[in-house]
């Protein structure tokens, strides 16, 4: 039976930077030392044994804030294969979880980017080149929960997570993707982050959660349809009802899509109209019309 621990006697802790080092920085001809970092004393360890008792794989997990980074991934050659990667990632993340924390970020080696891909990662950009030769790519993970998505709940996850990478903001004001259909789509936001002196949302979030609202459903039946596109709002408009007192929601529907990002096919912009309705504790509260340009990715 293989077993994930927490290193923790002096010679748990011996066998597990002596991996670390076998399988990291060895194959570099880097010394012995070269495994370990400063953040070594504050971070999380786990280590897998095999049913022997044997050290085979390695993990580090560094919480900070919201945020945990993976760091120190390593398994023996002899056991790829075998799920064994995916379990030590899971027990790290089932880690980060219990710290509360929001998502998980890592650096992952070019060859590791499809394995960490199968685990719901997310590539988001270049990472750092280690020792001057090694090039990484960075990577994200959501951990915000999203059980109540039955359809497509990947797309969904991948979205809380670019959200979360690149509009922070969203995080502030709580957005949490509440349903998806392929037809329509729910958007809700945390009220309490969201207050203004009069104890209600700021008229601001409500427009902000909108254009976002707008925005995921574009970016979902863009994934529909396996087309790429950057969507921009062009112009937008709202209209106030009543104060938003109890649990905002927007709510979009597709509104003649799929047919009007079809013009993006032949390398063209689809311009279009989306009607986003924000409903305080159940009750209509706005109703936001915005003007959407979605344009053909730019050629590199």
């Amino acid at each position: 039976m293989y077993r994930v621990v927490t290193p923790e006697t002096e010679s748990e802790l011996n066998a597990y930077y002596q991996l670390r080092w076998e399988l990291l920085r060895k194959p570099f001809n880097l010394p012995l030392g070269s495994e370990r970092d400063e953040y070594d004393s504050v971070a999380l360890h786990r280590m897998m044994l095999d049913p022997d008792g044997r050290p085979i794989a390695v993990g580090r997990l560094f919480v900070g804030g919201d945020e945990a980074q993976i760091r120190f991934m390593g398994l023996l050659p002899e056991y790829r294969g075998q799920g064994l990667g995916a379990r030590m990632v899971e027990d790290l993340e089932a880690l980060a979880r219990s710290e509360k924390v929001k998502r998980l970020v890592m650096n992952a080696r070019q060859e590791a980017v499809e394995f960490y891909r199968k685990c719901g990662f997310l590539e988001v950009g270049e990472g750092p080149v280690s020792f001057g030769r090694i090039p990484h790519r960075q990577m994200i993970k959501s951990l915000a929960p999203l059980q109540t998505i039955q359809y497509r709940p990947e797309w969904c996850q991948d979205l809380a997570t670019r959200w979360s990478r690149g509009i922070p903001i969203s995080e502030k004001m709580g957005m949490q993707i509440t349903h998806y259909d392929g037809h329509s789509f729910h958007l809700g936001a945390n009220l309490a982050a969201n207050l203004n002196v009069h104890d209600t949302m700021f008229a601001g979030s409500i427009y902000s959660q909108c254009v976002l609202a707008g925005w995921g459903l574009i970016w979902l039946q863009l994934k529909e349809l396996g087309l790429l596109g950057d969507t921009v709002l062009a112009e937008g408009s709202i209209r106030y009802y009543r104060p938003v007192k109890a649990s905002p929601e927007a709510r979009v529907a597709r509104e003649g899509m799929p047919a009007a990002l079809l013009p993006l096919r032949n390398n063209e912009s689809a311009r279009f109209q989306l009607s986003v309705q924000l409903y305080s504790g159940g009750k209509l509260a706005a109703e936001f019309t915005g003007k959407y340009v979605v344009q053909p990715p730019k050629k590199r």
